[in-house]
């Protein structure tokens, strides 16, 4: 029995071995949303990925278009930084903390406002599913002209193998 439990621990800790040393690829797109009745409206092809959950997003939040703006793919090992340069002087910090055991991921992130002052606007862990998407935002595109929309920032993961 006790050489029984000992296996089974063992292959725990392998298991658990093997996720540790996985990387994570994270992939952060910055997303012009806009209700403004002179922006054309629909879903800028280049978002078709993501179409599903901005579909969603905007039934609550009502937006007329989406635009990319910006697009970064990264392989990270866990607990290290990746940072995004945002449109305004403004960057994001991602940073993956851990997967759990159903696939989902912890990602940190944290997003610095405008150059130099770098004030802190958002600074919090969320959950992602495996391949899923989270939306986050709704600061202006460009701080100085409120047409340029509301600025989203879209958070998508999936776990190398």
């Amino acid at each position: 029995m006790k050489l029984l439990l000992l296996s089974a621990a063992l292959l725990l800790a392998q298991a658990d071995a093997g996720i540790s040393e996985r990387r994570v690829r994270i992939t952060v797109r910055a997303i012009a949303a806009s209700n403004d009745a002179r922006a054309p409206a629909g879903t800028d092809p280049k978002l078709q990925a993501i179409a599903p959950q901005l579909e969603s997003f905007g039934e609550q939040f009502r937006f007329r278009s989406y635009r990319l703006l910006d697009m970064h793919t990264f392989d990270l090992d866990w607990k290290n930084a990746a940072e995004v340069e945002l449109p305004g002087s403004r960057s994001l910090l991602v940073t993956p903390r851990q997967l759990d055991a159903d696939g989902r991921i912890k990602v940190h992130l944290e997003l610095l406002g405008e150059h130099p002052e770098h004030s802190r606007k958002l600074h919090t862990d969320y959950s992602i599913q495996r391949g899923g998407t989270i939306l986050v935002g709704g600061i202006g595109v460009d701080p100085r002209d409120e047409k340029a929309g509301k600025l989203l920032i879209a958070i998508t993961q999936e776990v190398e193998k």
